[in-house]
């Protein structure tokens, strides 16, 4: 999809007068959002044709894109992620509907850069690979992997520091703590909830207990967790 493009004028009057002939048409609203380009009212005439047509699936990548695209680059990082999160959702369904093949690597290369935005690596990873299976020369597809694995990389090798020095001091809170905290920032729930768990069974410390006792009531709150993304690196 390419919404750098400015919106087609002349494609948009002929779309109106054919909705206009026939409001029940999904194909028409999905071909007017396609020629308003990025244009945020494209997202109300994808929502139209896939409202038309629930099984529409280049509709919902069509959506999924500029739901993308648009999302905000600065200013409140919750809005952002709302936004990419909402376009994945768009994504899983254009490619559970069997998507155009002519998308369908743009579509997991696309699913993937969101996850990636959002510091699901290991996510990101797997769509990737998707995508160059289905192209496998693709440059954006390539550097984008490489990226991911990179920074996986990276906070993987600070766990495992973090588990080696738990190994030399069962007891050692703090590190439980940086472990248990990139965990979360990584998505990786459940492991660092046994993390916050057995703090508490390590301390009575009241500061402690409260902050952890937070952590665990955000533990599904993905936006909360982007505050420790320094934690390996410290």
């Amino acid at each position: 999809m390419q919404t750098e493009r400015r919106s087609d004028t002349s494609a948009l009057a002929e779309y109106d007068e054919t909705i206009r002939l026939n409001p029940y048409s999904a194909e028409a609203y999905f071909n007017r959002g396609v020629a308003r380009c990025q244009d945020p009212g494209a997202i109300a005439d994808f929502d139209e044709a896939i409202r038309l047509n629930p099984s529409f699936a280049d509709a919902y990548f069509h959506r999924a894109c500029l739901k993308d695209y648009l999302a905000p680059r600065e200013s409140v990082m919750a809005a952002r992620h709302a936004a990419l999160r909402s376009a994945i959702v768009d994504f899983d369904k254009a490619i559970r509907l069997n998507l155009d093949s002519s998308y369908l690597s743009h579509a997991y290369y696309r699913r993937g850069k969101a996850k990636y935005n959002l510091d699901r690596y290991a996510a990101a990873i797997v769509d990737f690979d998707e995508a160059l299976r289905l192209n496998p020369s693709d440059p954006e597809s390539l550097d984008g992997r490489k990226d991911a694995e990179g920074i996986l990389n990276f906070y993987e090798e600070g766990i495992a520091h973090f588990d080696g020095r738990i190994h030399q001091n069962p007891d050692d809170v703090k590190t439980y703590k940086i472990r248990a905290e990139t965990k979360g920032f990584l998505g990786r729930m459940q492991e660092a909830k046994t993390d916050f768990q057995k703090i508490l069974e390590l301390t009575t410390d009241t500061h402690i207990v409260a902050e952890i006792e937070r952590h665990l009531q955000e533990l599904d709150n993905p936006d909360y967790w982007q505050q420790y993304s320094w934690c390996t690196g410290g």
